[in-house]
């Protein structure tokens, strides 16, 4: 039984409301995503670039710093462990950079 407070549907209304139902479950797809409805590796992906859009920009500014100069390190030393190392703090950097700009890009775009 409805509460006092809780609205009710018309007759009409739940027929409209039983073929809208009836013709989103006919899509299988769609009708299988809503059912299993997990979050998948896209959310996941979604979030951490979320995480590093927020890095401050000093922090970004040290890290691009710490990258060139570790750049400019393995070039000159030519081993793998300086190689390395670089790659280490420049795939991160690299991604935060991207994020950052994404971030700023899209609040500029919106008035």
């Amino acid at each position: 039984m409805a509460a006092v407070n809780e609205p009710t549907l018309s007759e009409r209304e739940r027929r409209i409301l039983a073929e809208i139902e009836r013709d989103l479950s006919a899509d299988e797809r769609l009708d299988r995503a809503l059912r299993t409805m997990r979050r998948g590796p896209w959310h996941r992906a979604a979030r951490a670039g979320a995480a590093l859009a927020r890095v401050p920009s000093g922090v970004l500014a040290v890290l691009v710093a710490l990258s060139t100069a570790l750049l400019l390190v393995g070039t000159q030393v030519h081993t793998t462990p300086a190689l390395g190392l670089f790659a280490v703090v420049w795939v991160p950097t690299l991604a935060a950079v991207a994020a950052h700009s994404v971030r700023r890009w899209r609040r500029r775009r919106i008035p």
